[in-house]
C-alpha cells in the first residue's frame, strides 16, 4: 500500500484546520470528532507518490510537519509536551492530554489486506479501497479505517501493530543533515570500529613542540615523575573523542567500507604497512583511490566543477581526506566551503543506505538540507532525491521523499504539483497547509514565498527569450503537462537549466539579448523564441545585424521562429499557418479557455451559446484568397469573432488569463481527446527544436576560454624559462598561443597585443639572442591571459530604455553591464552562481 497523506491534530503549531472548519459546507471525516461531540478537522498533509516538498519561512512549522510524519507511521518520538499550547483543549480536557496522528493509504493489495485482517481480527475487508490509520487518546487509541464503495467503515481495533508491517507500513528515515565529512579519520576506526581520536598534523605538532621545548624533563627518572602532569597533558588532546566526532568518522567508514566497498583487513594491513613497508603503505592507498573513484562517480553529481576528485592521502595513523579540484591542485577539507563537505555528507548517506530486511517500504524525512548549499549544490541535491524517488540502478528500490525548505533552489519548477505551503495563523488557528499552490503553474514560489522570487532567482545554465509573459506561463506549464505524460526529455523543458525570460513585447527581445550578453568573457547561454509575423522577422533581423560592430547578438542558428521550416510538422487550424504561439493550440482547446476565462472574468459573455467553430472563427476566404481573419494569429481572430457575436466592441481575450485557462483545459475530463493528442505533438515539436538550441549555445559557453588556453602555454613556457628565453623561444610561443584562438573579438585582441611585443621585446632581431628582461616578459604573459577581462570591466555602459515608451527597433550603440534587470523585472541568468540564499529567500 501506498502512504497518500499524513493527519496531525492538536501538535504544536498544527492545531486543526480552521479554514475548513469555518467552511459552512463543512462534513466531517469520521476521525474529527472529540471526546465532546465537537468537530475539528486534521491538518492534512496531502504527499506524492515519489518527492513532496513543504515550503514555508522561518518558524512556520517545517520541521513539525516532519516529526508529525514520523509519529504518524510510528508512535514514537511525541509526549504530553507536545500538545498545542493554544489548543481550546489544553490543560481543559482530562481525555484530550496527547497529539493525535494518522496516516491515508491507498493501492491496497490483497496480500495488504491479509495482513490487515490479522492485525485487527477483523474480516470481509476484502474491496477495500484506501485504508487509515489513527493514533487516538480515547479507545481504541490505535484503530484502522477501511474505505470501501463509497463511505468510510467502522474503526476497527488494530490489536497486533507489529503485523501492519507486513501490509507495508512505511519505515520512516533520515539523511542526517548536520553531519560532514571529516578532515581525517583514524586508521584504527576503519580497521576495528574502535574509537581512537585522529592523531592529525596539529595533535603531533603540540606533542613535538612540547617535547623538543622542555627536554629537560626526561634528564632522568625522577624529573619524569616530577613533570608527570605536564606530559599527560600534552598527550590528552590525542585520546579524547566527542559524539559529534564519532557521527563523522562512521560516516567516513560508511564512505569506505560501504560505498567503495573495502573491507576492514585492508584498513588493518596499512596499519601494519605504515610502521615498516613505506612503498607497500603508498600501493594500498593508491587502490582504496581507485575503488572509491569508481564507486562515487562524483562529477557526475556534483556539476560545479567536472574534474572534481576526492581522494585519501596518508598521514601516518590516520587518513586524511583530500579534494582535487580543476585547478589541478589538491586541498585539504578544512581548506574547503562547508557547502561542499556537506554535500559530500548528503551523497555518502546516500549511496550507502540500505533498505529494510524485511522490504518495507520506506519514506526519507529531510529537515533543510539547503542549510550549508550553494544554490548549485541545491540543485545538485534535486537529483539526488529524484535518484531516490527513481532509482536509476534497478537493484535500488524506490522511496517516498519528503524534505522542508526555504529556499527557492531546492524546489523543482519541474513539478509544482509536488510543493506544500505552510501558512501560519493568528491566535489559535494554527499552520495550516495551502492546498491551491500547483494552481500556478508556472510561478509555484511565489504562492511559496510571497515574493516575485520564481522570476529573479532562478539559476538556469541557459535564458530562453520571449516575447511576452503568456509565452513564458504557456511554455512552462506544458513542458510540466507533458512530463506527466511521459513526455521524453528532450521533448520538454527542464525549468531548473533553462530559464524563461519574457521581454514584454518583440521589439524589446533584441535588446534583452543584448544586455544579457553585454562585453563579459564569460557570457551566458542566450537562445530565442519569436512569432512567425512582420514584428517577429523584423526583431530577428535586428539580432542578426547586432550592435555597434555590426556582430550578431546571438548566433542566428539560436533563434527559433514559429514560422521555421523545422516547425513544418506542427498542426494548426490558423489558415496563415504558425504566427503566435496559441497557433500551436487546437482551436477547441482555445474556445473551452476563451469559455473559462469568460465564466470567471466576463459573465455576462457566454461562450457556449455562441456556437463558435474553427470554420466560423477563421472564416472562409474569397476568390482562392485566405480569410483575413488569423493573419495576426489564432488568439486574435477568436477575440474578432466573440466581439462581433456579442457586439461588445471593448471585450479583451488577455493572453495571460487565456494562457492560464488552456492550462486548466488539459487536465479536464472534457477536453476532446484528440485535441489534447495533437497540443502534445506540436508543442514536443516546439521543445525537441528549442532543446537543439539550448544544448548548442550551452556547448558554445562551456568551450574552454581563451584565457585557460593561454595559461596552459604561460606555465609550460615559464617552468621551462625560469631565468632566460631567447627570442626564438617566445616567437614560438607566440606561433603556439595564436594557433589555439578562434575569430572571436577577444583573440582578436590577445592577436593585437602579443603584435605587440615585437618591438618591445626585439624579436624581429637576432632570434637566438636572449631576451634582455625575462621578468618583464613573465609579467606580459600573466597580463596576457586576462586581457578580455580586463577590457571588460572597464566598458562604459548606458542607462537602460525607460519602462515607457519603447521605440519599435531598439537602438544598440554602446557596452551596457551584462547583468541587468529587463524590462519585465527578470534578472538574467549568466549560467554563473552569483545569487546568495540570504540574498534570495
Amino acid at each position: 500500500m501506498k502512504l497518500t497523506a499524513v493527519y496531525a491534530r492538536f501538535f504544536r503549531s498544527l492545531n486543526y484546520d480552521y479554514v475548513r472548519l469555518s467552511n459552512p459546507n463543512y462534513s466531517p471525516d469520521p476521525w474529527d470528532s472529540t471526546p465532546s461531540g465537537a468537530q475539528y478537522p486534521f491538518v492534512r498533509l496531502r504527499l506524492e507518490d515519489q518527492i513532496t516538498t513543504v515550503v514555508g519561512g522561518n518558524e512556520s512549522g517545517k520541521s513539525q510537519v516532519l516529526a508529525a510524519v514520523r509519529a504518524a507511521l510510528t508512535g514514537e518520538g511525541y509526549e504530553r509536551s507536545d500538545f498545542c499550547r493554544y489548543s481550546p483543549f489544553f490543560s481543559v480536557d482530562k481525555t484530550l492530554i496527547r497529539p493525535e496522528f494518522g496516516a491515508e493509504f491507498r493501492d491496497i493489495s490483497d496480500a495488504d489486506i491479509k495482513a490487515i485482517e490479522e492485525a485487527t481480527g477483523e474480516t470481509g475487508l476484502s474491496g477495500t479501497d484506501r485504508v487509515a490509520i489513527f493514533r487516538m487518546n480515547t479507545t481504541p487509541q490505535l484503530r484502522l479505517y477501511a474505505y470501501r464503495g463509497d463511505r468510510w467503515l467502522e474503526p476497527s481495533h488494530v490489536k497486533k501493530p507489529t503485523l501492519l508491517n507486513e501490509a507495508g507500513l512505511p519505515a520512516p528515515f533520515n539523511i542526517d543533515a548536520d553531519v560532514p565529512l571529516p578532515d581525517s579519520v583514524p586508521l584504527e576506526f576503519l580497521a576495528t570500529g574502535k574509537t581512537t581520536a585522529a592523531v592529525g598534523r596539529s595533535v603531533l605538532r603540540s606533542i613535538w613542540d612540547a617535547f623538543t621545548s622542555n627536554s629537560n624533563w626526561f634528564d632522568s627518572k625522577d624529573s619524569v615523575v616530577s613533570q608527570a602532569n605536564e606530559i599527560s597533558t600534552s598527550f590528552k588532546t590525542s585520546t579524547s573523542i566527542d559524539e559529534e566526532e564519532l557521527k563523522k568518522y562512521h560516516l567516513a567508514a560508511d564512505l569506505l567500507l560501504k560505498v567503495a566497498g573495502l573491507d576492514r583487513s585492508q584498513f588493518a594491513e596499512l596499519q601494519n604497512a605504515v610502521r615498516t613497508k613505506n612503498g607497500y603503505a603508498n600501493s594500498i592507498v593508491d587502490t582504496i583511490n581507485s575503488e572509491l573513484s569508481k564507486a562515487l562517480n562524483f562529477p557526475h553529481w556534483w556539476t560545479q566543477d567536472s574534474q572534481f576528485e576526492l581522494f585519501v592521502a596518508l598521514f601516518e595513523y590516520d587518513l586524511v581526506f583530500m579534494i582535487r579540484d580543476r585547478t589541478g591542485r589538491s586541498y585539504g577539507f578544512d581548506e574547503r566551503s562547508d557547502g561542499l563537505k556537506y554535500f559530500l555528507s548528503y551523497f555518502v548517506q546516500y549511496l550507502a543506505h540500505e533498505a529494510p530486511s524485511d522490504g518495507r517500504p520506506e519514506i526519507l524525512l529531510m529537515d533543510e538540507p539547503d542549510r550549508f548549499l550553494s544554490s548549485s549544490g541545491q540543485q545538485d541535491l534535486l537529483r539526488v532525491f529524484a535518484d531516490f524517488a527513481d532509482p536509476e540502478d534497478e537493484a535500488r528500490a524506490p522511496v517516498q521523499v519528503l524534505y522542508v525548505t526555504h529556499s527557492p533552489f531546492l524546489i523543482d519548477k519541474n513539478h509544482a504539483e509536488r510543493i506544500r505551503v505552510l501558512e501560519k495563523g493568528e491566535h489559535d488557528e494554527g499552520t495550516r497547509i495551502v492546498a491551491s499552490v500547483a494552481q500556478n503553474h508556472y510561478e509555484p514560489l511565489r504562492s511559496a514565498f510571497g515574493s516575485f522570487v520564481g522570476e529573479t532567482a532562478f539559476i538556469g545554465t541557459c535564458n530562453l527569450m520571449l516575447e511576452g509573459p503568456s509565452d513564458q506561463i504557456l511554455l512552462a506549464g506544458i513542458s510540466s503537462w507533458l512530463g506527466h505524460q511521459n513526455a521524453p526529455d528532450r521533448e520538454r523543458l527542464d525549468l531548473n537549466r533553462i530559464t524563461l525570460v519574457p521581454a514584454g513585447g518583440v521589439s524589446q527581445v533584441p535588446y534583452l539579448i543584448y544586455l544579457a550578453r553585454g562585453r563579459d568573457i564569460e557570457q551566458p547561454a542566450v537562445i530565442a523564441l519569436l512569432d512567425g509575423d512582420r514584428a517577429g522577422n523584423e526583431a530577428r533581423a535586428t539580432i542578426r545585424k547586432g550592435g555597434a560592430r555590426r556582430k550578431p547578438l546571438i548566433a542566428d542558428d539560436l533563434v527559433l521562429q514559429l514560422s521555421d521550416a523545422e516547425l513544418d510538422g506542427v498542426t494548426t487550424d490558423n489558415p496563415h499557418g504558425r504566427v503566435a504561439i496559441e497557433d500551436l493550440i487546437p482551436i477547441g482547446i482555445a474556445i473551452a479557455a476563451a469559455s473559462s476565462y469568460c465564466a470567471e472574468f466576463v459573465p455576462d459573455i457566454d461562450i457556449p451559446k455562441l456556437g463558435l467553430s474553427a470554420k466560423t472563427v477563421f472564416g472562409e476566404g474569397s476568390g482562392g484568397e485566405l480569410p483575413t481573419a488569423g493573419a495576426k494569429g489564432s488568439i486574435d481572430a477568436l477575440e474578432q469573432m466573440i466581439r462581433k457575436l456579442t457586439v461588445q466592441e471593448k471585450f479583451e481575450l488577455n493572453k495571460i488569463g487565456f494562457a492560464r485557462s488552456v492550462l486548466a483545459e488539459l487536465a479536464s475530463a472534457a477536453t476532446r481527446e484528440q485535441d489534447r493528442q495533437t497540443l502534445a505533438k506540436n508543442f514536443r515539436q516546439l521543445f525537441e527544436a528549442l532543446g537543439v538550441r539550448q544544448r548548442k549555445a550551452v556547448r558554445a559557453e562551456s568551450v574552454e576560454r581563451i584565457s585557460s588556453r593561454i595559461n596552459r602555454a604561460r606555465d609550460r613556457f615559464t617552468r621551462e624559462h625560469v631565468s632566460t628565453a631567447t627570442r626564438e623561444h617566445v616567437l614560438l610561443l607566440i606561433e603556439e598561443i595564436s594557433g589555439q584562438l578562434d575569430n572571436s573579438e577577444e583573440a582578436e585582441d590577445v592577436r593585437a597585443e602579443m603584435r605587440s611585443w615585437r618591438p618591445r621585446f626585439h624579436l624581429d632581431e637576432d632570434p637566438r639572442e636572449a631576451i634582455e628582461d625575462i621578468e618583464d616578459l613573465h609579467t606580459a604573459l600573466r597580463s596576457l591571459a586576462y586581457l578580455g577581462k580586463r577590457k571588460a570591466s572597464t566598458e562604459p555602459t548606458i542607462p537602460a530604455p525607460s519602462l515607457g515608451k519603447v521605440p519599435a527597433t531598439p537602438a544598440i550603440v554602446s557596452e551596457p553591464e551584462t547583468v541587468v534587470e529587463s524590462p519585465a523585472g527578470s534578472q538574467l541568468s549568466t549560467g554563473v552562481e552569483h545569487v546568495s540564499e540570504g540574498e534570495s529567500a
